[in-house]
């Protein structure tokens, strides 16, 4: 009975090796087949910490992102960060903005539209030409850069 079983066991833990294999493996392939968030500051293409469109100071690069989706459309929220350029932008106070932000449009494995929603107040400032931002506003990836008004 014990020769049975020792017998019985070898294809078991053949196949639980190989399991484990296929699914070690798994995670991987998927990650790799995720849509991807590109920019001049981000801490990872896909389910960032943090984004940034654009290479600048840090400001206007989305902080503390939380993912709670991320698919054909990836939906999240976080602080959109930037400083009041008072007496000017190197002195100037910072602050954290809540905003909701969603990435969708998937062209080539890159999400190509991005967009910004401040669900409380609006930032203002004097690096984006204007004196506030609009509370939703959407920006365009192509060709490896992110266009918009709001993207300078």
């Amino acid at each position: 009975m014990r020769h049975f079983t020792a017998i019985a066991a070898g294809p078991l833990l053949a196949v639980a090796i190989a399991a484990a294999v296929i699914t070690a493996a798994a995670p991987g392939a998927s990650a790799s087949s995720l849509p991807h968030l590109r920019g001049g500051s981000e801490s990872s293409s896909v389910r960032p910490s943090y984004f940034n469109p654009i290479v600048n100071d840090g400001a206007a690069t989305v902080v503390g992102l939380r993912w709670s989706r991320w698919s054909g459309t990836a939906r999240g929220a976080g602080g959109f960060y930037t400083h009041n350029c008072v007496p000017n932008c190197a002195q100037g106070k910072t602050r954290d903005f809540p905003v909701k932000v969603t990435a969708w449009r998937v062209r080539h494995g890159d999400y190509t539209r991005f967009q910004y929603h401040f669900t409380h107040s609006i930032p203002g400032g004097q690096w984006w030409n204007g004196p506030r931002l609009p509370r939703t506003w959407t920006i365009q990836y192509s060709n490896g850069t992110w266009h918009g008004k709001h993207v300078v």
